[in-house]
């Protein structure tokens, strides 16, 4: 198997996502580690890179994502069967962080197609591009663009 068939978002996750169908057996060798797979792996889904115990961390972008709510084998896939959703409690700011604004002077002339608020501000007509990073939100999306105006309304 070569490393563009499985993906790892992050170096600290413990689970990498299958790019294509996987089946169960197969060998993945990425980075340091190699092990076969102990249950088939479908497209976009993603399967431990460890063995984790019931209630151990499921981490991916570099953050807790989830739970094992029983033993979960590596090389096994994930699913609503074996984790359950968490998170680590959000925060505020722990650091401080200096800006510096870059220089916009060549712009100071410059126009741009916009129109002028009552209150005085400037607008522009906003475009939005979602693109969901894990399968699973695409209904979220799907919803999410039934309450917005269509392009050009």
């Amino acid at each position: 198997m070569t490393q563009s068939e499985v993906l790892k978002l992050h170096p600290n996750d413990n689970v990498l996502i299958a790019l294509r169908d996987l089946r169960k057996g197969e060998r993945i060798d990425f980075s340091d580690q190699s092990f076969a797979l102990t249950t088939d792996v479908p497209q976009k889904h993603k399967f431990a890179t460890e063995d984790l115990t019931s209630g151990a961390a499921v981490l991916m972008y570099g953050v807790l994502v989830g739970k094992a709510i029983e033993p979960i084998q590596k090389g096994s896939v994930l699913n609503t069967r074996n984790i359950r959703h968490d998170a680590l409690s959000f925060h505020e700011k722990s650091a401080q962080y200096d800006w510096t604004p870059p220089d916009i002077s060549h712009w100071k002339h410059r126009t741009f197609l916009g129109y002028r608020r009552a209150d005085g501000q400037v607008g522009t007509r906003n475009y939005w591009l979602v693109v969901p990073l894990v399968f699973c939100e695409n209904r979220n999306i799907e919803s999410s663009a039934e309450g917005l105006p269509a392009a050009g309304s």
